[in-house]
Order: C-alpha cells, then structure tokens, then sequence
C-alpha cells in the first residue's frame, strides 16, 4: 500500500527535520521552508498530498495568507503549527 503524503511548510530547519522523522514510518513527507515554496509544491502536486502542516509565523507569506491562497485552488486539510 502507498503511504499517504504529508507537507510540512516551516520556516524552521529543526522543526521540520524533527516532524519529518516522527511521521517518515507511516507517510511520505515534502518540506516547504516558506509560504512560496508551499504554494509551488501545492500547484504542481496538489492531488498528490493528503495533508498540510502549517506553520504560522513565515517569512515572504504567514500561514494565514498561505491558507487563503490555498483555498483558492485546493481543499487539502491544513493543521497549523
């Protein structure tokens, strides 16, 4: 069975590294470092992810405005950090 995909877009190199190796058992996991970097990810990948972990305080785009953008082309679940 093919493990469901996870994004996890933090600014925060330790904070990413750190979800990635509690969730790389059981799905696969993309790292986003900004709310650009998600958005691209997202566009090019969207029916590929099951799921959006979400951080608030971001460089170039917080997580509230990246959520907006989001919705604008994706319904994924977002849960924010």
């Amino acid at each position: 069975m093919e493990k469901q995909k996870i994004l996890i877009a933090d600014d925060s190199e330790m904070n990413r590294a750190l979800l990635a190796e509690i969730l790389k058992e059981q799905y696969d996991v993309a790292e986003a470092e900004n709310g650009a970097e998600a958005i691209s990810l997202l566009s090019k990948q969207r029916a590929d992810f099951s799921l959006l972990l979400l951080d608030i305080m971001m460089p170039e785009m917080d997580g509230y405005t990246l959520t907006r953008e989001i919705r604008s082309f994706s319904s994924i679940p977002i849960l924010f950090l």
